[in-house]
C-alpha cells in the first residue's frame, strides 16, 4: 500500500489551521473577561467616587450648620454663596474624578484590544509560516521521491540491460563453441537456430555485442 505522502501534510495543514483558531478564539475569550472586568471596575469605582462625594458633602453641611453658615441661619444671604461655592468645588472634583477613571477605562480596554490583536496576529504569522514549511518540505519531499524513482528506473533498466548484454554474450559462446546456433539461443541472438559461425550472421552478432559493451558503463 502506497504512502499517501498528500494526505499526511493535509492533515498536518489541518493540524496547524486547527491550532490557530483555538489560539485565536482564546484570545478572544480573554479579551472579553477582561473588557468585562474593565467595565465592572469602572462602574464599582464610579459608585465609590460618588458615594465619597456623597459623604463629603454631607460632612461639609455638618460643619457648615455647626458654623452658623447654612441657608437657614441668620446670615442667609452670604451663607448661600459659600455653600454655592462649595458645592461647585465638590461637582468639580467628582467631575475631575469620574473624568479620571473613564479615561483609565478606556486605556485599560485600549491596551486589552491591543495585547489580544498582537496575540492573534502572531498566531496567525505562526499558522501562515508553518503552512510555507510543510508545503516546502511537501515540495522537497515529492522532489526526492522523484529521483529515488527515477534512479531505481535507470538502475533497473541498466540491470536489465546488463542481463540481457550477459545473456547475450553467452549465447555468442555457445554459438562459437557449437558452431551453431542453439534452438534456446535463436530468440537471444535474433538468428535462425542452426546458423552456423562461418554465416555473415555470425560476424554482425559480434560487432552488434562489441558496440552493445561499448555502450554499457
Amino acid at each position: 500500500m502506497a504512502l499517501d505522502i498528500d494526505g499526511l501534510y493535509r492533515a498536518a495543514e489541518d493540524g496547524r489551521r486547527s491550532a490557530f483558531e483555538t489560539a485565536q478564539a482564546d484570545s478572544q475569550r480573554r479579551l472579553r473577561a477582561t473588557l468585562s472586568q474593565i467595565q465592572s471596575t469602572y462602574r464599582d469605582s464610579v459608585t465609590q467616587a460618588q458615594t465619597a462625594a456623597r459623604i463629603s458633602a454631607l460632612g461639609q453641611e455638618e460643619k457648615l450648620a455647626a458654623a452658623g453658615l447654612n441657608s437657614g441661619g441668620a446670615y442667609a444671604a452670604p451663607t448661600s454663596g459659600y455653600t454655592e461655592s462649595s458645592r461647585i468645588a465638590r461637582d468639580n472634583t467628582l467631575r475631575s474624578n469620574l473624568n479620571t477613571l473613564s479615561a483609565r477605562r478606556l486605556k485599560q480596554e485600549q491596551e486589552a484590544r491591543s495585547t489580544s490583536s498582537s496575540e492573534i496576529a502572531q498566531a496567525s504569522q505562526s499558522y501562515w509560516n508553518g503552512i510555507a514549511d510543510l508545503r516546502t518540505n511537501l515540495a522537497q519531499t515529492k522532489i526526492n521521491q522523484y529521483n529515488a524513482d527515477r534512479n531505481y528506473e535507470l538502475s533497473m533498466k541498466k540491470y536489465q540491460a546488463s542481463q540481457a548484454q550477459a545473456a547475450y554474450s553467452q549465447a555468442m559462446q555457445r554459438w562459437q563453441t557449437y558452431g551453431y546456433v542453439l534452438p534456446a539461443d535463436a530468440a537471444i541472438l535474433g538468428v535462425k537456430a542452426g546458423t552456423q559461425t562461418a554465416d555473415k550472421a555470425y560476424k554482425d552478432a559480434q560487432l552488434a555485442l562489441s558496440r552493445w559493451k561499448a555502450l554499457l558503463p
